[in-house]
């Protein structure tokens, strides 16, 4: 009999990576299908758990199988509603409910809850776009193509981590053959009819159960397109009697209708007329419970929301207290020690173990080739099913962008198994136009600039892409970029670019008065060579010719306004950082050689070397940051518009963005950073930096007449792009106070530099 609640004095999450934790769970070896044997009910009653939907409130059924399984309550069947499907599906595969709370609590929702994938895994193509300003949404514009997607998130990743647990346990596709009988019920958008899943793929079937409109893509089963099904039964007692259970134990974890005072916009009356519709059928379905059938209801009232996943003790805690409150009626079900150790044994008789894989072969309906994409499969035939490595794969493909899904399933052929490798073109298409914003101001003006591009992601097999891009404002910009892979491994690419860019060179004297401006249009071309490295490095060799005026718009004027460029070129860059502006981990490492040259059609000889370097580490909710830039002049010979600049925020931040000019640039920052919140669902925080450095024209001036800087900042992830407010000190005049929507710790920008 259960003495106290486990949950009450919960470990920390668990340390094993999530794909190793899930590989741990199996403690079986595999077994053939046809020796799976249930053991017979006897004389007791065949029990049906029905657990409702509620999204993170439904957490709470791990507390209710807890106290089961302490009771030695057998359960025979289990039906499942959203949340309810999860944590009933895997509890269908054999789990226990420790074992269950340990996947789910190791599990990041966050990052389950967004498709991009993580930016240390994407190519350098990708990672680049973040230079560009362009943090806006991408809409779809070609022709028979959707503007907007089916869902906010297409739910890539929460499937792979459905699949790569169950995947392991069993291979069945009909699921009254799982080692505990389960049913997943999702609704029919077009008609709104109940669907009850009884065979195919169970990730499928718990993912399309859990599938919110709008939030998450409907889920294509057979001819029918699914989603959340508590829209039609959020409790699915008549289900889980269907399946054969003589006593029903019913779990409803479904979130309270607002009171009066609650509704006040049009969005929470949207979210109550949905709200209502779940309450009325789960009412209907308790109505429908005899005598022998028990509710259970945890007492989460309003402090565990349906997006609070990081309460998995408090839910858990709920339905554990729930249940023990129930003792009495719940003992009547329980059996003897021995008894449920025999059902114990005949749901572990019924896990298969993973896969061995015979075949591997690819479903792809994307823009790259059938080769693109082999190429990205590492997984063996012959071996069995190696869930990392699988992962790795499919993240790769999924990162090549704008790719809706990359999943995969086993599937048997002829008495094999193998593994089929699904991969699905966005639906918006594959041409976009791209919007975004950069904000800068402080005590001395305000630059606003609006940016806007096409692209165009399909003009071969290989992902080749153009990209037309515009910036409007202060600052103005067009770029015409033409990336072309020449090998299905995507390994060497040609890079040639047009563009124009306005920018402009400031300086100011000890008391921050303008002394002198000068406004810099620049056009160019140039013409690159890559060679990628996996998905962290990147080698570019090009030439690139430019040329430009000169407006002094304060200050002594100058002779010659017009100048042109003509230089060629080696860069090296490195970069796994998870985010480039707001990094929590990673290394970014850039290295360049520029050689100007009269011979190309240059106005001056003279060579440069830039390098920037950036180490981010956290700590829960503390981060420190490292970053370090030096761009030398060798002979100190640049002309003006080639010179080296600095400033700006978290680039000597108590100086004006290009404030600091001369033939030389360095600069070294220590940052520290607090994240406000520790679930991730509101990436906000507060910061601080401290840098030396200078630009100057001697070499030895850079750090032989450094000047201290600083920041204090409030920073915060938003949808168009990093948001920083915050304080520049300089110690040899006063700070700054500024404001920055978009681009800050990027070096790379539309121009020469």
């Amino acid at each position: 009999m259960p003495a106290h609640n486990p949950y009450g004095m919960l470990p920390g999450p668990p340390t094993l990576p999530l794909l190793m934790l899930a590989a741990a769970l199996l403690t079986s070896p595999a077994v053939p299908a046809q020796t799976c044997e249930r053991e017979p009910a006897g004389e007791r009653p065949r029990i049906g758990l029905a657990l409702g939907g509620g999204g993170a409130r439904g957490l709470a059924h791990i507390g209710v199988l807890r106290y089961l399984e302490e009771l030695r309550v057998p359960i025979d069947y289990i039906a499942g509603t959203s949340m309810g499907s999860i944590v009933g599906g895997l509890a269908a595969t054999g789990m226990e409910s420790d074992e269950i709370l340990a996947v789910l609590e190791q599990a990041d929702w966050v990052d389950l809850f967004s498709d991009d994938t993580a930016r240390e895994e994407q190519p350098a193509r990708r990672k680049a776009d973040d230079s560009l300003g362009l943090f806006g949404p991408k809409l779809g514009v070609g022709e028979g193509t959707s503007l907007l997607p089916a869902g906010v998130v297409s739910g890539q990743k929460i499937l792979f981590l459905f699949e790569s647990i169950t995947s392991q346990r069993v291979q069945s596709n009909r699921f009254d053959t799982l080692p505990v009988p389960f049913r997943a019920v999702a609704t029919d958008i077009v008609n709104g009819d109940m669907v009850v899943i009884t065979e195919g793929s169970l990730s499928g079937a718990m993912r399309a159960s859990m599938a919110v409109p709008g939030v998450f893509d409907p889920v294509q089963i057979g001819q029918r397109m699914l989603v959340d099904g508590g829209l039609v039964r959020n409790l699915p007692v008549d289900v889980v009697r269907e399946m054969g259970a003589e006593v029903v134990i019913a779990v409803d974890v479904g979130t309270p209708l607002m009171q009066a005072d609650e509704i006040r916009n049009v969005l929470s009356i949207v979210e109550q007329m949905t709200a209502l519709a779940i309450v009325a059928n789960t009412k209907a379905q308790e109505a429908s419970l005899g005598e022998r059938d028990l509710l259970i209801r945890p007492q989460l009232g309003t402090a565990i929301s349906a997006m609070d996943f990081d309460k998995f003790g408090e839910a858990a805690a709920a339905g554990y207290d729930a249940a023990d409150g129930m003792r009495a009626a719940l003992a009547a079900l329980a059996v003897s020690e021995p008894e449920y150790g025999r059902w114990r044994r005949s749901v572990d008789a019924c896990l298969q173990g993973p896969p061995v894989v015979d075949f591997v072969r690819i479903d792809n309906r994307s823009r790259f080739a059938d080769a693109v994409i082999r190429e990205l499969v590492t997984v063996e035939a012959g071996q069995p099913l190696d869930i990392a490595r699988l992962n790795h794969d499919l993240a790769q493909i999924y990162g090549l962008g704008f790719i809706r899904l990359a999943r995969y399933r086993v599937v048997e052929e002829d008495g094999r198994q193998g593994l089929e490798i699904q991969v699905l073109q966005d639906e918006r298409g594959a041409d976009f136009i791209e919007t975004g914003l950069t904000l800068a101001g402080n005590g001395r003006g305000t630059s606003i600039n609006l940016h806007a591009g096409y692209l165009k992601t399909d003009l071969d097999p290989r992902g080749t892409e153009f990209r037309g891009a515009i910036q409007i404002g202060d600052d103005f910009g067009l770029l015409a970029d033409y990336y072309r892979p020449l090998d299905d491994r995507l390994r060497y690419i040609v890079n040639p670019q047009l563009y124009f860019a306005r920018r402009n060179l400031l300086a100011f004297d000890d008391m921050g008065r303008a002394l002198a401006e000068a406004e810099i249009d620049e056009a160019g071309v140039s013409l690159q060579l890559l060679r990628e490295f996996g998905r962290h490095a990147i080698v570019g060799i090009g030439l690139h010719r430019y040329l430009g005026t000169i407006d002094i718009t304060l200050g002594p004027p100058l002779g010659d306004t017009h100048f042109n460029g003509a230089e060629w070129g080696v860069d090296f860059t490195y970069d796994r950082l998870d985010n480039l502006f707001l990094p929590t981990r990673g290394a970014l490492f850039d290295l360049s050689y520029i050689h100007s040259s009269e011979a190309l059609g240059a106005d001056a000889n003279f060579e440069q070397v830039q390098s920037s370097w950036l180490l981010s580490k956290t700590w829960g909710l503390h981060n420190v940051l490292l970053r370090g830039r030096y761009n030398t002049t060798l002979d100190n010979d640049a002309p003006l518009y080639a010179l080296m600049t600095g400033g700006g925020f978290l680039n000597m931040s108590g100086f004006e963005p290009n404030e600091l000019v001369g033939q030389h640039f360095g600069m070294v920052a220590a940052g520290y950073r607090y994240q406000f919140d520790s679930s991730g669902l509101w990436p906000a925080y507060a910061g601080m930096t401290l840098e030396y450095g200078n630009a100057a024209d001697r070499r030895g001036d850079v750090f032989g007449e450094g000047v201290v800087n600083g920041s204090l900042y409030l920073g915060y992830n938003s949808p168009l792009g990093p948001l920083y407010l915050g304080y520049g000190y300089n110690e040899d005049r006063s700070g700054v106070v500024f404001l920055q929507l978009g681009a800050v710790l990027s070096d790379k920008n539309i121009g020469r530099r």
